[in-house]
């Protein structure tokens, strides 16, 4: 992720645009790249509005020493509360850090072990805005209190329960997994064509599926599996097909999911119910596939192709990748890359760039289908955690690779150029 200026106050990219701002960007903007659109600018079937917002420095946490509280190992996700207390989930120091609003450590949560309050073979860890915590292991689920206090402890079995990869809660508690892995025993009974989303309740009762995205037909069946050994996991994974459209969703204050998992320039929102209660489109085309994109996306997979082994809590985790002559494309690349939602209920579209890459520019949309602006590709990106009141939250590395969390706030708009 690009890193943000150090200056006192940058131009990044927006919060919010007002009527008058629109106005004045109108009159400066020509047609988006591509001829996408030849609707009215600042509209969604118009050209693309480029925007940038002024923002203020808040905190930097993430020290080289090694007896300060903030030397992270690594930073696997950050969350804010509605406090603006921001808090940092470090997987390989098995704990989460509690930030306040004004930089300082408020408390630490967890520790590594296998007791109560600790954490051991963690997946992720779920912040609530109250502060509450979901801790997702392999095999188990930890509910704590906002002060740390340990709640109950779920216990899943890879065999038959599973294991669940969550990565939301619902305000009841309830998960929702995209994914639900099970261990040994025959094949799974076949899914409805498309790529299911449960909601996985935390009373013992089975999950039901609350909505089934589209996915592109298959092409050939992945040889991808799991398997228990004497030292751990072994996962292995096919190379598989790159840019099919990818499944990323977040919520929304009222509940339903903003969804993206189309080729084009969709955004579905789904209720609770599992109905499509409203799109939001533009008229973007995918680009086409070409030597050159798939000449690009095959030196970034060179580069990630390794196997690996992850140990946590003694457990072993080993994953191995198919290498890069197994890599095949689908035939065009997807307009959208990812999806987030801010603390305004702001939907932030992140898109493809040219070359397959996630460097693409970023729109801002409200549920309503109002078009706010298009954040350009060399400014800030969408953060790691949105929080109230304008925070934002990066986890960045620094030039000797030590980790830290930057915390700017928006507190203004300007136009671009």
């Amino acid at each position: 992720m690009p890193k943000l200026t150090r200056t006192a106050k940058t131009m990044t990219r927006p919060r919010f645009l007002s009527p008058l701002l629109l106005t004045v960007l109108l009159s400066a903007c020509g047609e988006t790249e591509g001829g996408a659109a030849n609707g009215a600018a600042g509209t969604l079937d118009g050209p693309d509005v480029i925007v940038r917002a002024v923002t203020e420095e808040v905190f930097n946490v993430g020290s080289i020493a090694g007896d300060d509280w903030d030397t992270f190992g690594n930073v696997r996700s950050v969350h804010f509360d509605a406090q603006a207390n921001l808090h940092i989930f470090d997987s390989q120091a098995h704990h989460v850090l509690v930030v306040g609003p004004d930089g300082s450590l408020v408390r630490t949560v967890g520790g590594q072990g296998e007791g109560p309050g600790e954490f051991g073979n963690v997946t992720t860890a779920i912040v609530g805005r109250d502060g509450s915590y979901t801790v997702m292991g392999f095999t188990t689920i930890d509910l704590l209190e906002p002060d740390g206090e340990f709640v109950r402890r779920i216990t899943m079995d890879p065999f038959t329960t599973g294991m669940v990869m969550a990565s939301l809660a619902l305000p009841d508690g309830r998960l929702l997994a995209n994914q639900i892995l099970r261990l040994g025993g025959d094949e799974e009974e076949a899914e409805d064509d498309g790529r299911p989303i449960h909601i996985f309740p935390l009373d013992g009762t089975e999950p039901e599926v609350l909505y089934t995205a589209w996915e592109l037909p298959e092409e050939g069946e992945d040889e991808n599996n799991m398997e228990s050994t004497s030292g751990g996991v072994r996962m292995r994974f096919a190379a598989g097909r790159a840019f099919e459209p990818r499944l990323q969703y977040d919520l929304l204050t009222d509940g339903r999911l903003a969804l993206i998992d189309s080729i084009g320039y969709r955004v579905k929102l789904i209720g609770l119910d599992g109905a499509v209660t409203g799109t939001i489109e533009r008229p973007i085309a995918p680009l086409p596939v070409d030597d050159a994109i798939m000449e690009a996306e095959r030196e970034r997979y060179r580069e990630r192709e390794a196997s690996e082994v992850v140990s946590s809590g003694g457990v072993n985790v080993q994953v191995e990748r198919e290498g890069v002559e197994g890599r095949t494309f689908a035939a065009e690349l997807p307009v959208l890359y990812d999806l987030a939602v801010d603390w305004d209920d702001r939907i932030w579209l992140e898109r493809w760039g040219p070359t397959g890459a996630d460097d693409g520019p970023t729109d801002i949309v409200t549920p309503d289908g109002d078009y706010i602006g298009t954040l350009a590709p060399d400014g800030l990106r969408t953060p790691d955690a949105f929080g109230p009141d304008g925070l934002l939250a990066y986890i960045e590395t620094d030039e000797m690779d030590v980790p830290t969390v930057r915390v700017v706030r928006l507190i203004g708009l300007e136009p671009s150029g």
